[in-house]
């Protein structure tokens, strides 16, 4: 019921360090005697300057039936009628998967099928309510979910689509879930989001025997 290929990303994830609050003592100078310094404490952590994300071209999957544009960087790997993006440090895996297939009449039953099969592929894999997504124009439906995959907590999101009555694509996207902003949010989804809105869709090029 589904093409053969299905996302496995072959995922390293390293948690990146954050700052942490400093103090500096500060002195005033009066004509009165010096009174004793007080430290000054900087509660929040200190802010760096971000790469804004960038998209390179546009690609095509041909058997894929999809066409996309990867952020700039991020590393791309190809099967077939899939294409597994992974960012530069290795922390974020973007896997976008499409073709031909025998659909149900319901694309939530196809939907919990194919999470339950990217739930094989990881320890723990647990979704949130379904809502509905569009991509590239079409409707279809989204879950945020959050598991573990190697060692690590992961959180995410997982799609999917029917641009026609036998076509599908589906998406997943992993980051580590990191509380203090890294990973997932705001960067992991961010960067899926931006590539999801180049996403379009033709049928599917059925490859010569």
């Amino acid at each position: 019921m589904f093409p053969t290929e299905t996302p496995t990303p072959d995922l390293t994830i390293v948690p990146t360090a954050t700052s942490t609050p400093t103090i500096t003592p500060t002195s005033t100078s009066t004509s009165t005697p010096e009174p004793t310094p007080e430290p000054v404490v900087h509660s929040g952590p200190i802010a760096t300057a971000r790469i804004p994300l960038r998209l390179g071209r546009e690609e095509i999957i041909f058997e894929g039936g999809f066409t996309y544009k990867a952020p700039i960087g991020y590393n791309s790997v190809y099967r077939t009628n899939q294409v597994t993006l992974t960012s530069e440090d290795e922390d974020t895996v973007f896997s976008l998967l499409g073709g031909m297939t025998e659909r149900e009449e319901e694309l939530q039953a196809d939907f919990e099928k194919f999470i339950e099969l990217i739930s094989l592929s990881l320890l723990e894999f647990k979704t949130d309510e379904f809502y509905q997504y569009v991509v590239g124009g079409v409707p279809g439906l989204a879950a945020e979910v959050n598991g573990v995959y190697g060692e690590n907590d992961i959180t995410g999101r997982i799609l999917i689509v029917a641009p026609a009555e036998d076509q599908i694509f589906y998406a997943l996207a992993i980051s580590p879930d990191i509380s203090t902003g890294e990973g997932w949010e705001p960067e992991g989804r961010q960067a899926f989001e931006a590539v999801i809105r180049t996403v379009s869709f033709f049928e599917p090029v059925i490859a010569e025997e």
